[in-house]
């Protein structure tokens, strides 16, 4: 049921307690409390924050409400007393008062098509989708399920709204990091840790999941006896089984491949990163196409129709769902549906030769042939257009290449000029080495980049660049093994983007 949530609509009946605000200085109070730029909160609409203490701490999340310049904060009852102990704390000089926070019931209207059952209702982010924020259910739309709501706060790693699960680690350790901080507002208590740790190797634990092929327990993650994490949770989605954890900065690597044990039972996993599932109309499309072009190449022609339909419309500009589907139809002898589809793929892409080329097939097929030799000629004048605009794509791509020689010149100077003062300069060393990869020249890569390495073992990205020389040159297994080193270093010190990398090298291999 979830995915039909996801392409359509669906409704969460919740409990939160609501904590109005009061003053003319609430605007400002709440700028300098929360994580969150209360100016990118547009009115009618709602914000996940947090608030935290001096040292970083979460010590309560929610839903920020605005309209014009009212506010109300809706958190969950478990965090009520801790949120207005830590509100008033802060309150010195401010006109600004607080209510006790009632406990009401709150519906959130989720999904593709929850803006049409809104009416007045408040808009924001969750799990990543839209949506509504309203005070009633709305009759004939389904209630998401306590067990699908906790799959899609799994999936998503959104909090929870119980607030049971809370707990008062530092906020760069949470999923609230990503969704309800902005990094670049003003000064909030806590910012300067938030900041320190963000800017420098990043959180030592972070919450990622773990695809694996059987279930797995609570508890702590381990491997060659080294504690790597601990296990939240496990749930079930599309045949995978998905493990929520914390994990260890050095294994946080999306893509990387782990063995490890918990309570002693042996596991092995792929570390995945959140948000599992998308709420991009894109993305879903996307995802909707992938299954549809699988049916039809089984000849599960109905299941592939529909998810085709369904993809073009979370997005109707995606042309290949289009493309697809009139080709589909076409071949069953469903002429006319496919030339209007065809029709449609035209206007979203004005450029595209098959649009024509289809429907002038079709329409022969049709008997119709003075407008299928119409649409032969469309399809002519387009394919001369597509020539026109490759020739000029090829003459802005050699522009762009003599352009990069001339850069690579100027830069290998610069580098040359250094290694005669001192050859083992690693700067210089990785500066020409990683040239001479863009340029396809892998020995002498291979010669600059070893050379990085022996004198700084932990220059991360010279690892990147080293095992594509190696790749370049046939020797796949030493690509394997410096890659391999290269994540661990690269994990270790926080830089997460050449071992990501890495990562991806490596499983092309």
């Amino acid at each position: 049921m979830l995915n039909t949530y996801r392409l359509n609509a669906g409704q969460i009946s919740v409990s939160l307690c609501e904590i109005s605000f009061a003053g003319s200085d609430v605007k400002d109070f709440l700028q300098n409390q929360s994580t969150f730029d209360i100016d990118k909160i547009q009115d009618s609409t709602f914000q996940l924050i947090s608030f935290l203490d001096p040292q970083g701490r979460v010590e309560s999340y929610g839903w920020l409400v605005r309209w014009e310049e009212f506010f109300t904060y809706l958190v969950p009852s478990a965090l009520l007393d801790k949120t207005l102990d830590r509100l008033n704390r802060f309150l010195i000089s401010e006109d600004v008062s607080l209510s006790d926070g009632v406990e009401e019931t709150f519906v959130f209207l989720i999904g593709p098509e929850a803006k049409k059952y809104a009416r007045n209702g408040k808009s924001g982010l969750l799990f990543g989708e839209n949506a509504y924020l309203v005070h009633s259910l709305v009759p004939d739309l389904p209630t998401i399920t306590d067990h699908e709501l906790a799959l899609w706060q799994g999936l998503s790693g959104w909090p929870s709204f119980s607030g049971n699960d809370f707990k008062g680690d530092l906020i760069t350790n949470q999923r609230l990091f990503d969704l309800a901080l902005s990094f670049n507002k003003g000064c909030y208590p806590g910012q300067e840790t938030v900041s320190k740790i963000a800017t420098r190797r990043g959180a030592a634990y972070s919450p990622v999941l773990i695809e694996m092929l059987n279930p797995a327990p609570q508890g702590d993650i381990v491997s060659f006896d080294k504690k790597m994490g601990s296990a939240k949770h496990c749930f079930s989605w599309k045949n995978h089984y998905y493990l929520a954890a914390d994990l260890l900065r050095d294994f946080r690597v999306e893509g990387m491949k782990i063995h490890f044990t918990i309570n002693e039972t042996p596991y092995d996993g792929v570390v995945r990163y959140y948000p599992l599932i998308s709420g991009e109309p894109r993305k879903k499309a996307e995802e909707l196409y992938d299954e549809a072009t699988e049916d039809f190449k089984y000849d599960r022609l109905v299941e592939a129709e529909e998810k085709f339909r369904q993809a073009i419309k979370i997005d109707p500009t995606f042309a290949d769902a289009l493309e697809s589907l009139g080709v589909m139809l076409g071949r069953l002898d469903r002429f006319q549906e496919a030339i209007q589809l065809m029709e449609t793929l035209s206007v979203v892409d004005p450029k595209s030769v098959l649009a024509h080329t289809n429907m002038s097939l079709y329409l022969m097929k049709m008997g119709k042939i003075t407008e299928a030799e119409e649409q032969k000629s469309l399809a002519t004048v387009k394919s001369f257009q597509s020539f026109g605009d490759e020739a000029k794509r090829k003459e802005a791509e050699s522009q762009s290449k003599q352009q990069q020689l001339l850069e690579w010149t100027r830069r290998e100077k610069m580098f040359l000029d250094v290694l005669e003062i001192d050859p083992n300069d690693t700067l210089a060393n990785y500066g020409i080495g990683s040239i001479a990869v863009e340029k396809a020249e892998w020995t002498r890569a291979k010669i600059h980049l070893e050379r990085v390495i022996n004198e700084d073992p932990k220059y991360s990205v010279a690892y990147l660049a080293l095992g594509k020389a190696y790749k370049g040159l046939g020797e796949i297994e030493k690509a394997r093994s410096i890659w391999e080193e290269g994540i661990k270093i690269s994990a270790g010190k926080g830089d997460l983007m050449p071992a990501n990398q890495m990562q991806q090298e490596l499983n092309s291999l």
